[in-house]
């Protein structure tokens, strides 16, 4: 599911490694056949200004129009997502992604056209316009995704972000290891690879490289095959859309006693429940369809703070993989050191070997590990009667 709150760090940098190559790429294949940048609307926008005040207003009209087009893509993401989300579509995120591939797909027959000299008069700056577009639409869903932290069609702010990131950084290395032996720097620093600052360095670092590796492919392939340069970044925008179609991502929501088809069976209700607990069901919209697990950063920060017990109903068609298992750790732990406590329920044997694997159970008592909601219900409550809430307070 192309959805923000679905998506997990890793995954949301894959896909911003991912888009930041289609970037650079187009960037460049536009650059060397329409002679100016689909994306870099800094320059444009200078560009813009020198030949206004030069007098030449046709020229400058042209780099205007570039301006706006970029602007109107992000507009025109804007809408899309605004709208599915207002229909209550998960995917809100795949028809911005789905059009990019079709512009794509447009502007490479153009190319096509252009390379075998069938072109008409001004094809190559309907080219530039409809690229500035594309790169506009995408910029602005990937900045939707990644909660406005990263931009995949230009790099002034990676740059620029990349070197405040590596102060934070180096500031927080050295207030750990100022005064410590040798052997304690080195644990600091495996301890560091899951620190925020450091993971985002690393995906800044990812995303740079990623657009200027776009840049060095669409270059060596336009020299040698022009008319298919394009082919390569429309592929790979199909391809992101397949692999979410393929094996979305879930979501979890608050669990519904009353129509839950596991608890109605036994007659729960809401009001029968202490108010400490809460229940959620990890859940997709396709029943039947292999998925990948939530962003459970995301998911614990809007569970309400009163409930000191939380119950989580996995899918059996969940695939964890090892960063998953080790976000959902890190989640079990922070709410331990806050005296709250996490139950899991209706996890597999596949999963029980992916969770054991990664350590969960150095945070998790197995005993909150139930084999259905009875169960995990069950246990709740019994948590909840030997737990004081001035310890949850504390």
């Amino acid at each position: 599911m192309l959805s923000a709150r679905a998506y997990s760090f890793r995954q949301k940098s894959k896909l911003a490694i991912s888009l930041s190559w289609i970037g650079g790429y187009v960037n460049v294949v536009l650059m060397l056949t329409c002679g100016v940048f689909a994306s870099h609307m800094t320059g444009n926008s200078t560009r813009f200004g020198e030949l206004l005040a030069s007098g030449q207003l046709a020229l400058a009209g042209h780099f205007g129009l570039l301006i706006l087009m970029f602007w109107f893509g992000g507009v025109a993401s804007a809408i899309m997502t605004e709208s599915a989300q207002r229909r209550g579509v998960r995917s809100k995120y795949i028809l911005p992604m789905a059009v990019e591939g079709i512009l794509l797909s447009i502007i490479a027959i153009l190319l096509t056209r252009y390379v075998r000299g069938s072109v008409w008069s001004n094809e190559t700056h309907f080219m530039a316009d409809l690229a500035a577009f594309t790169m506009g639409l995408q910029n602005a869903t990937i900045t939707e995704i990644s909660g406005a932290v990263i931009r995949t069609t230009h790099l002034t702010g990676v740059v620029t972000d990349f070197g405040l990131e590596g102060v934070r950084f180096l500031n927080w290395y050295l207030d750990r290891t100022r005064g410590r032996q040798w052997q304690r720097t080195g644990r600091v620093l495996r301890v560091s690879q899951r620190h925020p600052t450091a993971q985002r360095l690393y995906l800044l670092f990812c995303v740079f490289w990623s657009f200027v590796l776009g840049a060095v492919m669409g270059t060596l392939i336009y020299t040698r095959h022009p008319g298919a340069a394009l082919l390569l970044p429309v592929a790979f925008v199909m391809w992101i859309i397949l692999m979410d179609w393929w094996k979305p991502i879930a979501g979890v929501k608050e669990l519904d006693l009353l129509s839950d088809p596991e608890l109605r069976a036994h007659g729960i209700v809401k009001a029968l429940l202490p108010a400490e607990l809460g229940l959620y069901r990890l859940t997709h919209h396709r029943s039947d369809r292999a998925h990948h697990p939530p962003d459970f950063h995301q998911w614990m920060s809007h569970v309400p703070e009163h409930w000191r017990v939380v119950i989580l109903a996995l899918s059996p068609l969940t695939c964890f993989n090892d960063n998953s298992v080790l976000a959902l750790r890190d989640v079990v732990e922070k709410m331990r050191e806050r005296g709250r406590q996490m139950i899991i329920s209706g996890v597999t044997p596949t999963q029980y070997k992916i969770l054991a694997r990664n350590d969960l159970f150095d945070v998790l008592d197995p005993e909150s590990l139930c084999p259905d909601l009875e169960f995990a219900i069950a246990r709740g409550i019994d948590l909840l009667r030997h737990t004081a809430p001035s310890t949850a307070a504390a």
